[in-house]
């Protein structure tokens, strides 16, 4: 009996988590922009992203302030 309910539980825990590894992403952003500008700051700063890192993240955030206001 052991060795049928072993293999059915692993087959359905994978199929159950399967699920689970989405390739859609939804990110909420509860930060003001003034926030996330610091941040960013911050960021370049203290070393933790390059320039080019920087400015891609500004350009980002930039654009979602801007689309954010126009709701």
């Amino acid at each position: 009996m052991n060795r049928i309910m072993l293999p059915a539980l692993l087959v359905t825990a994978c199929l159950a988590l399967g699920g689970c590894g989405s390739s859609t992403r939804v990110v909420q952003d509860n930060e003001t922009c003034g926030k996330q500008m610091t941040d960013l700051q911050n960021a370049l700063a203290s070393g933790a992203m390059t320039p080019s890192e920087y400015d891609r993240a500004h350009h980002a955030a930039m654009k979602r302030c801007a689309n954010r206001d126009h709701y």
